[in-house]
């Protein structure tokens, strides 16, 4: 398989998209509206000077949240613990205000430029799936003016694997409790668990999605970041509990939804049992970010991603005559 992905070029499985690109000097909330009728979730930055500097994704929009709460000082953590109605109020005083704040306000000290990644359409997959990791999700294709014509994401390459499955040889069939593909998450919620809490433990833990279970542990919804998409100046929907935010959700976003991978409260689910085969076409078929591995109780273990999967593939140990 490695041989494979470094002969493929990106350019040969990639199909024209879309592009969003927003401005320094948008306001959050028409960024916003823009990236959910799109159905993206990051986008390249033009800045003042015309030149793509960084990458605006949504875990941005939970660090600007969480410092414009001042959700990072225990006392604020604590008022909003004794008086969530007061905390509600105060959030939805401040949605508006929010909403109106510019990319560069948004983005502020947190401008990462390492965020920006991109490659040649004769680029290999080898090369761009080692591009991946916890700040890159998206690989941007430029043409010889170096102005960006596309993008490459890993559902991309993993859909071409897929079709090439038996390159994988035996590994293929294979039980993913042997591979190692499965990896550990970071947290795991209740349902009540309020959306505000989640968010500000995805940021200072540095993780973008968690299982959410019920009294008896049982899994029965994802929240990830993307779930904040449809949040554009209503910030008291951040104190549900998170089973409610995800309800609600699903009725404000109606209109856009139109395939199952945003079903966030029927989240996928995978066993040790499992080949990696059934794991990558499941993946594929449903365009989901990640499988969510329960035991016989539907307990959640760990999880599958995408780019776990990558990961494993193109390692040399992965080739079939070894």
């Amino acid at each position: 398989m490695q041989y494979f992905l470094k002969n493929q070029e990106i350019g040969d499985i990639v199909k024209p998209k879309e592009m969003v690109i927003v401005k320094t000097s948008s306001k959050y909330i028409d960024a916003m509206k823009l990236m959910l009728e799109r159905r993206v979730f990051s986008a390249p930055v033009l800045g003042e000077d015309g030149k793509v500097n960084t990458v605006l994704d949504l875990l941005d929009i939970v660090g600007y949240i969480i410092e414009f709460l001042g959700l990072r000082n225990p006392q604020t953590l604590e008022r909003l613990r004794q008086s969530p109605k007061e905390f509600s109020s105060v959030l939805r005083n401040s949605g508006e205000l929010f909403s109106q704040s510019t990319i560069q306000t948004v983005l502020g000290t947190n401008f990462k430029p390492e965020k920006l990644v991109a490659c040649r359409e004769n680029t290999s997959c080898f090369e761009v799936i080692q591009a991946y990791n916890n700040l890159v999700s998206k690989v941007f294709i430029l043409d010889k003016r170096n102005e960006i014509i596309n993008l490459v994401s890993p559902i991309d390459i993993l859909s071409m694997v897929a079709q090439n499955i038996h390159y994988l040889g035996i590994v293929g069939k294979r039980k993913v409790g042997e591979l190692g593909v499965a990896i550990p998450f970071k947290r795991c919620y209740r349902k009540d668990e309020r959306v505000i809490l989640i968010i500000k433990d995805f940021l200072s833990e540095n993780f973008i999605a968690a299982p959410i279970v019920d009294d008896r542990n049982r899994l029965i919804a994802n929240f990830s970041v993307s779930n904040i998409r449809t949040l554009h100046h209503d910030f008291d929907e951040l104190m549900l509990p998170v089973k409610d935010f995800l309800e609600y959700q699903k009725i404000k976003e109606k209109r856009f939804v139109t395939t199952i991978n945003e079903i966030s409260l029927f989240p996928l689910t995978s066993t040790f049992e499992d080949t990696l085969e059934n794991i990558i076409y499941k993946l594929v078929a449903t365009r989901v970010h990640r499988l969510w591995v329960v035991d016989n109780e539907e307990k959640p273990l760990s999880m599958i991603t995408i780019d776990s999967i990558l990961k494993l593939i193109s390692l040399k140990s992965m080739e079939i005559d070894s």
